[in-house]
């Protein structure tokens, strides 16, 4: 019999995040909406086909010990970093005119396609309801692969080639869709969005499992382009 008090916290944040975007989609913006419903579809499927179908040993989910939330909360942090520094240095070789991590945050936060006219409701949106749903859904999509390929999802598993292949497999799978639904055209973008999401699923590898600490890197990574934005002059509306 599965127990799903293990997936309580994750289940509750991904309908949470799915209802936010529900209200987007019908009170605010039906594009920006439409565009990430999706990914609740695809989580929330993959979530409930490993909890009924396949039985594994090790699984990954939000939450996998209780507490230690200042502790994942800095991970984020650590993962922002590695983010920004490695974004950095792609962009002062490919285009250097923008190798400032003010750039760099803009692209970030100025790239969605369609944000509603409410400034806090796309801040919201963008910063935490997407920032977690898109780490959610690709560290599902990571998990459903290497369960196929039986490659367990931890620390020591970090450095096995079918590992490594898989994520930079789902990294540039990421760039593509931010390509294609949020308009990064040049080089340095698509490599930042796929650094982020290559750094993410080694996250969730290195905490065995657990997703929190990716989804808060992805979290900070939003809300600090967004905010870049908006002090830059810029503002979070579309149309």
């Amino acid at each position: 019999m599965v127990n799903l008090k293990n997936y309580m916290v994750e289940i509750t944040l991904t309908l949470i995040s799915a209802f936010w975007l529900w209200l987007v989609l019908t009170n605010s913006n039906q594009v920006l909406g439409n565009t990430y419903l999706w990914l609740f579809a695809i989580s929330f499927s993959l979530l409930i086909i490993n909890i009924l179908i396949f039985d594994k040993s090790v699984r990954v989910t939000f939450q996998k010990e209780p507490g230690k939330h200042i502790e994942a909360i800095f991970a984020g942090l650590v993962g922002w970093g590695i983010v920004m520094v490695a974004s950095f240095i792609i962009f002062s070789i490919y285009e250097p005119s923008k190798a400032n991590f003010g750039s760099i945050l803009s692209i970030l936060g100025a790239t969605t396609p369609a944000f509603a006219n409410s400034i806090f409701t796309n801040f919201m949106t963008i910063t935490l309801a997407v920032g977690y749903l898109e780490t959610t859904t690709w560290a599902r999509v990571l998990e459903f692969i290497c369960d196929r390929l039986n490659i367990p999802i931890n620390r020591e598993n970090m450095t096995r080639i079918s590992f490594i292949i898989t994520t930079l497999v789902l990294a540039i799978a990421f760039a593509i869709y931010h390509s294609t639904s949020k308009g990064i055209t040049n080089f340095p973008g698509l490599a930042l969005v796929a650094i982020m999401m290559f750094v993410s699923l080694n996250m969730v590898a290195y905490f065995n499992g657990e997703t929190r600490q990716a989804v808060y890197t992805h979290i900070l990574l939003n809300g600090s382009g967004a905010i870049a934005v908006l002090l830059s002059g810029g503002k979070l509306i579309f149309g």
